[in-house]
């Protein structure tokens, strides 16, 4: 083999070891993003049982910490993931504060299964996308 055909080999593997790093990143980050998302669900809907309902402040400083923790996920996950698939998500979060302003608890509660039923599915659909490698 001649030295040519050698540097395109090594460029062959370092774009192969590339892409998988990235997937493998990739998948970390979502996993992670969509677990503080879940645990956040968990204990907003356990901070309601103990309060008997969702106008406290306890409540609120979940919904908060919520909103922030997706925000600052979501910006390092739009460097690897189409944007859109997860802004549904921040849309229902955004939601969760209206209904607590509102003092809406069962469209609250809709809304909070709505945001566990997409990280369940994001799971199974979230990707590297094509188009942030170009």
């Amino acid at each position: 083999m001649t030295k040519l055909n050698w540097i395109k080999v090594g460029i062959f593997f370092f774009v192969f070891l590339f892409l998988i790093f990235s997937c493998v990143l990739e998948d970390r980050m979502v996993v992670y993003a969509l677990k503080n998302v879940r645990d956040y669900c968990y204990q907003i809907e356990m901070a309601t049982e103990v309060n008997d309902g969702i106008v406290n402040g306890q409540v609120a400083s979940l919904v908060d910490n919520l909103e922030y923790s997706w925000k600052r996920d979501e910006e390092k996950l739009c460097f690897l993931v189409d944007h859109k698939a997860m802004e549904q998500l921040g849309i229902e979060i955004v939601r969760l504060k209206t209904y607590i302003d509102e003092e809406e608890p069962i469209e609250f509660f809709t809304s909070l299964e709505i945001i566990k039923n997409y990280v369940e599915t994001f799971q199974h659909f979230m990707g590297s996308s094509y188009k942030n490698f170009l």
